[in-house]
């Protein structure tokens, strides 16, 4: 009997399910492109070149973990070095035909104009050692391997870019100063089809030891199997040779994880992004679902009524729903996994755009999240269906007739309970910027305002009420009767409007949470950077940064008063909470020795950076309070190798969001990750130098180290903005697609809100309104729709907005991008007009007589 009953509702009422159906339908799309997102970031990305003949590749470890009364990991950016014995370890295991070490350093080829040639390729060309040449193969076409110091192998596609051939000389910026090397032979690598993504030089591995430039590391182990032996059995010999040395194994596609530091880097950005917006999305999307089943259950509230009056027991009810949306989400979700393998596609293309992702990353399109979406949205689907069913079944058979006819104006005590729960809980969570300067109250009032914004879902129906009650006086003093009829059906059908109103609310506080906290912080930060410059020039460029040498050079030059290089990592703090470790990631700088405060301005607050040499640290005060540590603390610190330091704090600065959180000695940065060329190089002439030949005598340095550009002293605020707009933009860009997701739902439930108004509009007609007034009491109306949401999703986030910018700047005021703001707006209003006026001219287009007759 049941099943009969679902097979006529799902037949009769197909306009009514439409609307959960394109709620489901996006709804599976969202999850399974966040999916593939996650997916992808956990594959491998790109295929093998470089080590393409390699049976097996040994690399650093992929994590770190740290122990505080319990243990937990954290993946690392990329791989973390190996020591150099290493390679000795793994030559001795049984199976072994060849263990060579790689690694792998800047060399671009000096164009004759003194550019940089980049090799055509997706990545810079990069210099290695000629026995690496075995992992490919890489087979000479020409002449012979490099032998001494001065010679070097080109690949066939650069050396046809620079016009080389054996016994031609080429000039190379390396990590030292550029030179001239002499061409001894043109390889080309077996068995891959294409250029390289990195084009190889080749120099002699006694030469490329010292131009990587950390003594006793490498970067991997490539493997060569001897004949016979079964790579599976020898994996499993050389985990037991290597257990002990903090090393990984990798084979197949997953090599390139080793081979490509920047692919190593995407896969851990679109891992962070994919993980951290899924719950988020799932949980919009349940909110959308269940308003728009509740929109559907509120208009068929007589049809369950009548079920419950001819003696249809509440698990009957509930099971008749329950399987009309098990229908309805199946195939909802399993239609909408296509469109969001197409929306996945076209984010690998934007975020390619932006720069997060390599042009040739390649995303994995599994099953799994195709399937993972399709349940998601089922149970979502049936938790809203069971919440939004509670009240038709709550109702007594002999009271359901009589209460279906009317609109209840007050909410449940339960759902107004956690409301109002939920929005103190939301301004709790959002003040804890003015008490606290750690992350943990910048991410909790972010927090703070999307529970805001969900609370007034919750409380939609009476909010709308009051809000249309402080409208009413001069809406109607302004648009006449059509005015007043507008008012009355706002404040009357506040239930039904609050359907549309609640989502497109969420939609304008959401894109203000996720777009301008991250641009005032962005602002934040390029304002400290242009405080915090003292010096008067900066130097950038050269083959991925300027070498170390060009700080000693620049402080030779006359009139210079000091010089200081700067090197980025991403580091990892920790703390001990609750029992369990807390791990924090931050943007640590490494400073060249000397008076830092010379030439970079850290706005120090307790202690002194002139202490900052050896193990030792100088932290901000954002930092300082998310871990605990004051001036003589140690902090428990992770470097890009995974390594642990405990450094001893000696100053607390405030200018973290401009120059990083953690500052420390330069050599501790070299010694704990690869990283061979400085970020930029501060100069600070002297007070009375000549300003015009100190940047004379910089430039020249150029002759030395081809790209290096010396620009005035708001150099680091150009690539403070060129960071901050990528990560804008990396937070824009899954906004547009939740943003749009919720457009689609607003007009969706707006849509079947109006087009279930036909009875309504016939009876206006019928006692004498004709169509034109109608449609001007449906313009008001959707006015103070627009209006409504626009007000609570612009005023709810505020507070949290505030409160970070008060504790990150000390000025209340966000930096909320006008532009982007009103583009949000405009947007949000054209869908809620549209999905207003456009069903009403609809509804109006039937004739009176027939629509009077018309069941809701």
């Amino acid at each position: 009997m049941v099943f009969k009953l679902v097979r006529m509702t799902l037949r009769e009422r197909k306009a009514g399910l439409v609307g959960a159906f394109i709620a489901l339908l996006g709804a599976s799309m969202l999850i399974t492109a966040f999916g593939i997102l996650l997916q992808s970031g956990l594959g491998s990305g790109v295929t093998t070149q470089r080590y393409a003949g390699a049976d097996l590749v040994v690399g650093g470890k992929e994590s770190f973990s740290v122990t505080a009364g319990k243990t937990k990991s954290k993946p690392l950016e990329q791989p973390a070095p190996l020591r150099s014995d290493v390679v000795d370890k793994v030559a001795s295991v049984k199976g072994v035909r060849l263990a060579v070490a790689d690694v792998t350093f800047p060399a671009q080829v000096v164009k004759e104009d003194g550019g940089l040639d980049s090799g055509g390729g997706e990545q810079p060309s990069a210099g290695h050692g000629w026995s690496s040449a075995a992992l490919g193969p890489f087979k000479l076409e020409e002449g012979r391997a490099p032998r001494s110091t001065g010679e070097v192998v080109l690949d066939a596609d650069l050396a046809d870019r620079a016009d080389a051939s054996p016994g031609d000389t080429v000039r190379l910026a390396t990590t030292e100063r550029a030179r001239d090397y002499k061409v001894t032979g043109v390889a080309s690598l077996q068995g891959v089809d294409g250029p390289l993504r990195s084009p190889a030089v080749f120099f002699s591995d006694s030469e490329a030891t010292k131009l990587y430039g950390h003594p006793g590391k490498i970067d991997a182990v490539g493997v060569l199997a001897a004949p016979g032996t079964d790579v599976d059995e020898l994996a499993g010999r050389l985990d037991d040779r290597l257990s002990d040395a903090g090393v990984k194994l990798y084979r197949g596609d997953s090599r390139s994880q080793v081979e490509f530091h920047d692919v190593a880097s995407a896969r851990s950005g679109l891992t962070d992004m994919a993980a951290s917006l899924g719950a988020t999305v799932v949980l919009i999307a349940m909110i959308v679902v269940a308003s728009t089943l509740a929109l559907n259950v509120h208009q068929r509230r007589r049809e369950l009524a009548l079920l419950r009056a001819v003696a249809a027991t509440p698990r009957q009810v509930y099971k008749m729903m329950a399987a009309e949306t098990l229908i309805v989400s199946l195939v909802a979700s399993v239609i909408g996994c296509l469109p969001g393998v197409f929306v996945a596609q076209l984010m690998r293309g934007a975020l390619s755009w932006i720069g997060m992702l390599p042009e040739d990353f390649e995303f994995s399109y599994g099953p799994l999240p195709m399937l993972v979406a399709v349940a998601a949205s089922v149970i979502a689907a049936e938790l809203a269906t069971i919440g939004v069913a509670r009240k038709a079944v709550a109702i007594r058979p002999v009271e359901a007739m009589g209460d279906a006819q009317i609109e209840k104006s007050k909410l449940g005590g339960g759902r107004l309970f956690a409301g109002l729960l939920l929005f103190l809980v939301g301004i709790a969570a959002s003040l804890l910027p003015l008490f606290f300067g750690s992350v943990f109250a910048v991410a909790g009032a972010g927090t703070g305002g999307l529970i805001m914004v969900i609370a007034i879902l919750l409380m939609a129906p009476p909010v709308v009420s009051l809000a249309s009650r402080i409208m009413a006086g001069p809406i109607r003093r302004r648009t006449g009767p059509h005015g007043f009829l507008a008012v009355a059906n706002t404040r009357t059908n506040a239930r039904r409007l609050a359907a549309g109103i609640g989502p497109l609310t969420l939609a304008i506080g959401f894109a203000m949470v996720q777009l301008c906290i991250p641009t005032t912080i962005a602002n934040a930060a390029q304002d400290q950077a242009r405080q915090g410059i003292v010096s008067d020039f900066t130097l950038q460029g050269g083959p991925g940064g300027p070498p170390l040498s060009v700080v000693e050079d620049a402080a030779s030059v006359p009139g210079v008063e000091a010089a200081t290089g700067v090197m980025r990592v991403p580091v990892h703090a920790s703390r001990e909470v609750w029992g369990s470790p807390e791990i924090f990631g931050y943007q640590a700088q490494g400073v060249t020795s000397g008076d830092v405060s010379k030439t970079i301005d850290l706005d120090v607050t307790d202690g002194s950076l002139k202490k900052l040499s050896g193990d030792v640290a100088a932290i901000s005060s954002g930092a300082a309070s998310t871990l605990g540590a004051g001036v003589g603390d140690r902090i428990r610190l992770s470097m890009p190798d995974g390594i642990e330091l405990k450094p001893e704090v000696v100053a607390i600065y405030e200018r973290g969001l401009g120059f990083g959180d953690v500052t420390v000695p330069q050599e501790t940065v070299r010694e704990h990750s690869v990283r061979q060329l400085q970020d930029a190089v501060f100069v600070k002439a002297e007070r009375d130098a000549d300003q015009g030949k100190v940047r004379e005598g910089l430039r020249r340095l150029s002759d030395r180290y081809p790209g290096l550009e010396v620009l005035d002293k708001g150099g680091l605020s150009a690539a403070q903005q060129e960071q901050a707009l990528m990560s804008v933009l990396t937070s824009a860009l899954p906004l547009v697609l939740v943003f749009g997701y919720l457009a689609i739902s607003v007009a969706n439930t707006l849509v079947l809100a109006t087009l279930g108004r036909v009875r309504e509009f016939s009876l206006l007609r019928l006692v004498g309104a004709p169509a034109a007034q109608v449609m001007r009491m449906m313009r008001v109306e959707g006015g103070m729709v627009v209006a409504i949401a626009v007000v609570l999703g612009t005023l709810v986030p505020l507070l949290p907005m505030a409160t970070i910018s008060l504790g990150l700047t000390g000025s209340p005021v966000p930096h909320i991008p006008v532009p982007i703001y009103l583009a949000i707006v405009a947007l949000s209003a054209l869908i809620g007009l549209a999905a207003i006026l456009l069903p009403a001219r609809l509804a109006l287009r039937t004739s009176p007589v027939e629509g009077i007759g018309l069941r809701e």
